[in-house]
C-alpha cells in the first residue's frame, strides 16, 4: 500500500510521517506534495491508495484536489488536515468521501486513529474488489461454457427456446422479431483437418479459437452466433438469425478470415433456410448431413449445402467392396504383407476413379477394413484418420500410405512392453486433461498403480519426470495461444490448468527465459 502526503507546510508533513504506524500496516512507499498540482502527477504515476491533504494550498487547493481524486480515482481514501474550521473547507470533504478531517495543530492520537480507519477501510474495499475480481474472472470463463451447453441444448431439441430468448436477446443481440435462421457446422474430429495441427491436435483449444473467429466475423452484423456444440460428432455450431439467406455469405468471409490468420480453411456443412424457432433442429440436422454427406473429392469450396438424399451413391460399388474386402481377407490370412499392399493399392485406384466419396460412405468402408483386421491381430489398436493433403483436402493418396504402413506394423507385430503401453496411455490423459487439476496421486489412482510407481515408470520409460512433462506440455499449449489469440493471460492460464496467473507467468519464465508478455509480444514482431 502506498500513501501520498499533501501539504505546503514541511513540518506538517514531518508530523504525519512521524505519527503514523506505517510499518504495522505494511506501508511499502510513502511520497510528498506541497500542492494539488505536484499531488495529481504523483496519483497517475504511482496511484497510492490513501491521500493525506491540506486545503489551503498554491496552485491547487485541497478542495480542487478532492474532487479531482473524486473523478480519477475514486477508490483512493483521502484524510483532510486543515488549520480551519470554515463549512466552505469542510464541505469538499464531505461530498467527496472523505474518511475523516482533521484540525490543526495535529492530535496524535486523533491522526493515528483517522489513519487506521482509513486503511482498514481501503484494505476491506480491495478485498471486496478481489473477490468481486475473481468472480468475474470465474464468469468470463464460465458463461461460454453456459451458452455452449444451453444453445447446444436448443438446437437438439432439448432446451426451451421461450425460457431462452429474453437472454438471447439481451446478451447475444438475438432480434426479437427473427422469424428465419439457418444453422452451419464444423467438425474437427473427424478429419486430420490442418488446423489442428495449428494447436497441436487439441481439439478443445482448436474449437475455443475458431469459434472466438466465427464470432469476430459475424458478431459486427449481430447476425448469428457460434458456439462450442456438446453433440458428438460436431464442434462448432454457427446460429444464423438475421438475413438467413446471407449465411452463405458469412461462412465464406469466415473460411477468409481463418485463411488469412492461420493459413487454412475449414469444411462448412449449412443448413437451408427454415422457420425460427420452430424449424432450428431440423436445420441442425440438416448442417450436420450437408457436412456428412459432403464428397471427399470435391477439390473447390470448403462450403457443403444440404441435399436430399437419393439413390445416387458415393461409395464403391457394394459387390465391388465385397470383392476388395474378400482379397482383402485372404491377404490378411495368407500373411503376405506385398499381397495385402497390392489389394491396398487397388483399393486407392478404385476409390480414385470416383467422381463422388462422402464422407459416410468412406467412414464405412474404413469400418470394414478395421474388422478385418482386428480379426488378425485382436490385441492391437487399430484406428483410422482421415488423411488430408497440405491443402486441407482428402488424399486418396495419403489414405493408401497410411494403410500401409498399418499393415506393416501389425505385420511385424508389437513390440511394446506393457510398461511402454502405460506409459502411452498416461501421456495420452495428460494430452486430453492437461487444463485439469492433476496431481501425482489422480493419475495413480486412474491407472490403478502406486505414486511411486507412477514416477519411476514413467522416468524409466520417457526419460523424464512427469511433472516436467506435463508442465511442458502445458507451456507449449500457453505457446500457441499466445502465438494465436488475443486472449488474456488470466484465460490463458485457466485454460492450460493454471487458476493463479502469477504462478503461470512465473513457471513460464522459468520454462522458456521469458514472460508470456514478452513471449507474445516477441512472436508477433517476427
Amino acid at each position: 500500500m502506498k500513501v501520498l502526503i499533501v501539504d505546503d507546510e514541511k513540518h506538517v508533513r514531518e508530523a504525519i510521517r512521524y505519527f503514523v504506524p506505517w510499518e504495522k500496516y505494511q506501508i511499502s512507499e510513502i511520497f510528498e506534495a506541497t500542492n494539488g498540482q505536484e499531488a495529481t502527477l504523483i496519483m497517475q504515476e504511482q496511484q497510492p491508495a490513501i491521500v493525506f491533504t491540506d486545503m489551503r494550498m498554491p496552485l491547487m487547493d485541497g478542495a480542487e484536489l478532492l474532487e479531482w481524486l473524486h473523478h480519477h480515482f475514486p477508490n483512493t481514501k483521502t484524510i483532510v488536515i486543515s488549520g480551519y474550521q470554515d463549512f466552505n473547507y469542510v464541505k469538499p470533504a464531505i461530498v467527496y468521501g472523505g474518511t475523516d478531517y482533521l484540525l490543526k495543530p495535529l492530535n496524535s492520537k486523533q491522526l493515528i486513529a483517522a489513519a487506521e480507519h482509513a486503511f482498514k477501510l481501503w484494505l476491506e474495499e480491495e478485498e471486496e474488489r478481489q473477490q468481486s475480481h475473481r468472480q468475474n474472472m470465474q464468469l468470463n470463463v464460465l458463461r461460454p461454457l453456459y451458452w455452449d451447453k444451453m444453445l447446444s441444448d436448443l438446437v437438439s431439441g432439448h432446451a426451451s427456446f421461450q425460457e431462452l430468448k429474453p437472454s438471447l436477446c439481451e446478451e447475444l443481440g438475438l432480434p426479437g422479431d427473427a422469424a428465419s435462421c439457418r444453422v452451419a457446422v464444423i467438425s474437427l474430429q473427424r478429419a486430420n483437418c490442418r488446423l489442428l495441427e495449428r494447436f497441436h491436435g487439441d481439439v478443445t483449444l482448436t474449437s475455443f479459437v475458431l469459434a472466438n473467429v466465427c464470432n469476430e466475423v459475424i458478431s459486427p452484423g449481430r447476425s448469428g452466433f457460434a458456439f462450442r456444440s456438446w453433440q458428438a460428432g460436431t464442434d462448432i455450431v454457427i446460429l444464423f438469425w438475421t438475413a438467413a439467406l446471407d449465411a452463405e455469405v458469412w461462412v465464406r468471409l469466415i473460411n477468409e478470415s481463418m485463411k488469412q490468420t492461420y493459413g487454412v480453411q475449414v469444411d462448412i456443412g449449412l443448413s437451408r433456410p427454415v422457420a425460427f424457432p420452430e424449424g432450428l433442429q431440423n436445420a441442425f440436422r440438416q448442417a450436420r448431413q450437408g457436412l456428412s454427406e459432403r464428397n471427399l473429392l470435391q477439390r473447390e469450396g470448403r462450403i457443403y449445402h444440404y441435399r436430399e438424399l437419393t439413390e445416387e451413391s458415393g461409395s464403391v460399388e457394394d459387390h465391388v467392396l465385397e470383392s476388395l474386402l474378400d482379397k482383402l481377407r485372404v491377404a490378411v490370412l495368407s500373411g503376405d504383407l506385398q499381397r495385402m499392399e497390392r489389394v491396398v493399392d487397388e483399393w486407392a485406384d478404385q476409390l480414385s476413379g470416383l467422381s463422388l466419396l462422402t464422407e459416410n460412405s468412406f467412414l464405412h468402408q474404413q469400418e470394414q477394413i478395421c474388422a478385418v483386421l482386428m480379426r488378425w491381430r485382436q490385441n492391437e489398436e487399430i484406428t483410422f484418420e482421415l488423411c488430408y493433403d497440405e491443402e486441407g483436402l482428402f488424399s486418396v493418396e495419403h489414405w493408401r500410405n497410411q494403410l500401409k504402413s498399418m499393415l506393416q506394423r501389425l505385420w511385424k507385430g508389437n513390440s511394446q512392453t506393457p510398461d511402454s503401453r502405460l506409459v502411452q496411455e498416461i501421456r495420452e490423459y495428460l494430452n486430453q486433461n492437461y487444463a485439469k487439476d492433476m496431481t501425482l496421486q489422480h493419475i495413480a489412482e486412474r491407472f490403478f498403480i502406486s505414486r511411486e510407481n507412477v514416477s519411476r515408470k514413467f522416468k524409466q520409460i520417457s526419460g523424464e519426470n512427469l511433472s516436467d512433462y506435463l508442465t511442458a506440455l502445458r507451456i507449449d499449449k500457453a505457446k500457441t495461444l499466445l502465438q494465436n489469440t488475443n486472449l488474456r493471460l488470466s484465460q490463458i492460464s485457466e485454460l492450460v490448468g493454471y487458476e493463479d496467473e502469477k504462478y503461470f507467468s512465473r513457471v513460464f519464465k522459468k520454462s522458456t527465459g521469458q514472460t508470456p508478455r514478452e513471449y507474445r509480444k516477441q512472436e508477433g514482431s517476427l
